[in-house]
This record gives structure tokens, C-alpha cells and sequence, in this order.
């Protein structure tokens, strides 16, 4: 995929306050010690990163990508409410993706597009 094509998909990432992610979110988040490891040196008022998959959840790391803009911000609209009520410091961020979130889904990152557009139309009507 070419980057002049890169800057027809989008992406929406969260950012929100570190004490406001769930537990296994959180820096040395264990299934076996949850919580025991983490680090002390963060504060309640950092700022923590985290993408939005298409059921409207917190993701870690794979962005989803959306290939039409105005889907993405009708989208956004509809999960932000929801979203906020959970947690309430979270700001929605609609963005073109960039090179390096592509890696290895290079290739397929249009058709994957494509496939969440429809779903997306889907869960919209």
C-alpha cells in the first residue's frame, strides 16, 4: 500500500487519564499477580493511550482502520457518549493512520478497511 493511499484510512484512539483505565490496561498488569507489580512512579493526572475497537471498547495496541472519514466521525460521535460514562476523563481522537501501524497489515489494510466500513454501516443504521 502506497503512504499517498495511507491518508484515506483512519483510525480513532483514545487518550484518558491513567487512573481511569481498567486494571489490565495498566503498566505490570498481571492475570497471575494483577496489580502487585505496578509501577509507583506514575501519576493519577498522565495521560494513557489506548485505540477504540468497532464493538466501542478500549483496545491496547491494533488500530482499526475506517476508510471513509465521515463514517469515522459518525462513529465517533456514537460511542463517545457511552464511552464517557465509563470514563469520564477520555478524549476521542479521529486520525489518518500512519506507516508505522501498518507493519505487517500493509497489504490487506484496504480490504480490512472496507470490511469495517460495512460493519460500521451496519451498527449505525
Amino acid at each position: 500500500m502506497k503512504d499517498d493511499e495511507l491518508r484515506k484510512l483512519y483510525t480513532i484512539e483514545a487518550f484518558l487519564d491513567y487512573g481511569d483505565l481498567p486494571k489490565n490496561f495498566r503498566e505490570g498488569w498481571s492475570p497471575s499477580f494483577g496489580l502487585h507489580f505496578e509501577e509507583m512512579g506514575i501519576g493519577e493526572d498522565e495521560k494513557a493511550h489506548a485505540y477504540i475497537s468497532l464493538n466501542g471498547k478500549l483496545k491496547k495496541t491494533k488500530c482499526e482502520f475506517i476508510e471513509n472519514k465521515r463514517l469515522a466521525l459518525n462513529f465517533r460521535n456514537y460511542i463517545e457518549p457511552k464511552l464517557r460514562k465509563r470514563y469520564p476523563s477520555i478524549n476521542l481522537n479521529l486520525r489518518t493512520v500512519k506507516s508505522s501501524e501498518l507493519d505487517y497489515r500493509r497489504k490487506k489494510a484496504l480490504e480490512e478497511a472496507k470490511l469495517n466500513s460495512v460493519k460500521l454501516i451496519e451498527l449505525l443504521q
